[in-house]
């Protein structure tokens, strides 16, 4: 794009920090990232919106059970020990 030369009354010349084109000020926009890109009619659009999803927190994943109870004794049986009655 050819240099911008013309005057404008309240606005002053600005490059795109992204695709290094001469804009009026007016035509560029804060982004996001910290830059100042061209946005809007006449432009490259070299702005983007921050993705929504940059903004969500995560949320806490307790994995441990609401509640337990203790082990119960070991029982050894021997093979014998339980019988068809037992049951």
């Amino acid at each position: 794009m050819a240099k911008v030369t013309h005057y404008e009354h309240g606005t002053y010349n600005a490059i795109c920090d992204r695709c290094g084109t001469d804009y009026k000020a007016r035509q560029l926009k804060l982004e996001w990232t910290g830059l100042r890109v061209c946005h809007g009619p006449g432009t490259n659009d070299c702005w983007e919106e921050r993705h929504p999803q940059d903004l969500l927190r995560g949320k806490k994943d307790d994995q441990a059970p609401p509640w337990t109870r203790p082990r119960g004794e070991e029982i050894e049986l021997e093979v014998g020990d339980v019988t068809p009655e037992d049951l």
